[in-house]
């Protein structure tokens, strides 16, 4: 049995009650105890729109296929708006029968994220269908913006459509706005599988000479793979690519045991750098066992390595080429200090907070019979994420303990 899957087995399948006292309570494997209470929080945004009763039930029966909303009101937060366009948005949870919507508005809606305020035109409605006790995405928001590699607005919402409650979601910005307005990028992609282009974005007064200029540049990652090795390779990336960035990215990926992010990021240029930076996206299949690729197969590409999907090239080659796997190993020691345990607690216990009040509403809460993972209470919510709270503790201890021994 290889070292990356005893590790697996050991924090995934270590009881969370080590012992008991005197008085009953179990002693769990950290010293700071997760509180998860309501702590007043109030639900943020409001989306409600109408539309035929024949358009709302071909949005809830179409399967895999983006279809138009037509929608004669929209109303966000108390705003009566015009909407350009609201289309079904996504992938997988095109199959679900609680949707996530795309909106393009003639003027801006403002919604709300605890003393953040944002206002867009334009914005995506999450139906975290696929998201368990839909608390993934909101968790490795957070956990990435304390390392600084996460900048997106994102906030729970309830979504109605014709009166009716669709449960929770998630408003979250744009990646392309967020580069190319905010950041004043001049290109973005979404990486696919293959290594392939999936989307490509750029600002308004880029011409075609440089959208294929910035695409060669992504290509260009790729292709030195084969060329160089070591310090060499590792120069040759940094010259296209933000590495320091990525490769926390990918030590964060390992540490929340995320099963589905090759095609989840998008790569911009940083104008204050002039090579590609990241945006991770999708959060939603996290705390796997294996990876997609299964098991047998990752290991088979990365052995006893400590990074957790090997369907990219890029990352395949970080864990063979010695001389990136140690960078690597720095960079996840860094992030496991960084995350530190009331850093960890901060982000379950604010999480649950923000859901209390839309588990609390059971007209909300019980369109999660139509998820991925099916119903929840606040029980369940409770109970699932101090499991994961006190498994991911363990974890980050004996991952930096073992860091010590090989950096």
């Amino acid at each position: 049995m290889n070292l990356n899957f005893k590790i697996s087995l050991l924090v995934f399948s270590v009881p969370i009650l080590i012992s008991s006292r005197s008085d009953n309570k179990p002693i769990i494997a950290n010293d700071n105890e997760l509180h998860l209470i309501d702590k007043g929080r109030k639900i943020e945004n409001y989306i409600s729109f109408y539309t035929s009763e024949s358009n709302y039930e071909n949005i809830k029966a179409v399967d895999g296929q983006k279809i138009a909303v037509k929608s004669a009101t929209l109303v966000i937060n108390g705003d009566t708006l015009n909407p350009e366009r609201i289309r079904t948005h996504g992938k997988s949870t095109l199959y679900f029968r609680r949707k996530s919507f795309s909106f393009s508005l003639k003027s801006e809606a403002t919604f709300r994220h605890g003393e953040k305020t944002e206002s867009f035109k334009k914005f995506f409605v999450l139906s975290l269908a696929m998201d368990r006790n839909y608390s993934s995405n909101r968790l490795a928001f957070e956990l990435m913006e304390k390392i600084k590699l996460f900048h997106l607005f994102y906030s729970f919402c309830e979504l109605r459509i014709n009166g009716q409650s669709e449960g929770i979601c998630m408003v979250i910005e744009r990646p392309e706005d967020w580069a190319i307005k905010k950041k004043k990028s001049p290109f973005l992609i979404r990486r696919g599988y293959d290594e392939n282009i999936e989307k490509i974005e750029s600002g308004k007064t880029i011409g075609k000479a440089e959208v294929r200029h910035y695409s060669s540049c992504y290509n260009q990652i790729y292709k030195s793979l084969n060329k160089y090795k070591g310090e060499e390779l590792y120069k040759t990336l940094s010259n296209w690519l933000d590495m320091d960035n990525y490769l926390k990215w990918l030590a964060l990926n390992f540490f929340m045991r995320n099963g589905d992010y090759t095609d989840e990021v998008y790569l911009y240029i940083d104008r204050s750098t002039n090579k590609f930076n990241i945006i991770p996206w999708d959060y939603d299949d996290l705390f796997a066992m294996f990876p997609h690729e299964g098991r047998i197969e990752s290991r088979k590409a990365l052995g006893d390595k400590l990074i957790f999907s090997s369907e990219d090239l890029l990352d395949k080659k970080i864990a063979s080429d010695p001389y990136l796997y140690k960078l690597y190993l720095i960079q996840l020691r860094s992030v496991l200090t960084l995350l530190s345990p009331d850093t960890l607690k901060s982000a379950f216990e604010t999480t649950y907070a923000e859901l209390y009040p839309y588990y609390s509403k059971k007209e909300i809460i019980s369109m999660s019979k139509y998820d991925s993972h099916k119903d929840t209470n606040l029980e369940k919510l409770k109970n699932d994420m101090t499991v994961l709270y006190n498994q991911l503790n363990l974890s980050r201890d004996y991952y930096l303990k073992y860091l010590e021994s090989i950096i």
